[in-house]
């Protein structure tokens, strides 16, 4: 065998190599692009779920509860395509698919249904400041311009007094029952302000006339059974730790969306 055979046998094998090298490397990088893809699809799946089933029977606005469901349709839709042979994605659209469509037919405002628990409360919580932090990612991706992401923005944060509300409410309810009035009204006169100061006319009207209710009623009981002592020092330390918690919300606004995301 000559050396230009021998050299030229070795310069095609090492261009073999070489084209074999990175095949396999672009093989690699795509699997593993696929993969986190694939995880990453996953946890919007999981997020935008447990969003549509944390909330109560209505308590989420039509428009909101849209975009949750548009979007977990487009994710159903690219896991699908991902991974074709996963009868569980398509199931998850056509659920999701199933209940838009059950959305958009709604013409009337459903009846809210009550936070009962502080459980519940907190999860409700989580939910909305996960839909918070998802609404500026779709402000940053451009899909939906300022002005709606606003929009929603100011409904998240009404959603948030309202939630706010109802603990004070259940930590009144909880109060008065153990015989603590005066701090039954403080809950409830807290609650109560907290709406007044929102100045939204005609929102509130209903939830604030209970809570006015509610406050003459503990009041005259105060002025029956207890003396103008002021309260005990163990219902001023519960009232302590209750002060400022609804606006937690409003003053780590602009950490919750820079926090990373799943969802880019």
């Amino acid at each position: 065998m000559s050396s230009v055979t021998i050299i030229t046998s070795i310069i095609v094998l090492l261009a073999a190599l070489v084209c074999y090298a990175f095949i396999s490397q672009t093989i690699k990088t795509k699997r593993e692009q696929r993969y986190r893809l694939l995880q990453a699809l996953k946890v919007r799946n999981r997020n935008f779920k447990f969003m549509l089933n944390g909330f109560p029977t209505g308590f989420l606005p039509k428009e909101l509860t849209l975009l949750v469901q548009r979007s977990l349709i487009d994710v159903c839709e690219q896991l699908s395509r991902l991974e074709p042979n996963d009868k569980g994605h398509v199931e998850d659209l056509q659920t999701a698919s199933a209940q838009m469509a059950e959305t958009q037919r709604q013409t009337t405002v459903l009846q809210r249904a009550p936070l009962e628990s502080h459980q519940q409360i907190k999860e409700v919580k989580m939910c909305l400041e996960e839909l918070y932090r998802f609404i500026f990612v779709l402000e940053r991706k451009s899909s939906i311009p300022k002005k709606s992401a606003d929009v929603y923005r100011n409904m998240i944060k009404q959603l948030v007094v309202d939630v706010t509300v109802s603990s004070y409410e259940l930590n009144g309810r909880a109060a008065q029952q153990a015989g603590k009035l005066k701090l039954a009204a403080h809950y409830y006169s807290t609650g109560l302000n907290l709406l007044l100061r929102q100045g939204k006319s005609g929102i509130h009207d209903q939830k604030i006339q209970q809570l006015k209710a509610l406050l003459d009623q503990i009041n005259k009981e105060i002025s029956l059974t207890e003396s103008a002592d002021g309260i005990p020092p163990e219902e001023a330390a519960e009232r302590a730790a209750l002060e400022g918690q609804w606006d937690k919300f409003s003053q780590g606004e602009e950490s919750l969306w820079k926090k990373k995301q799943v969802y880019d």
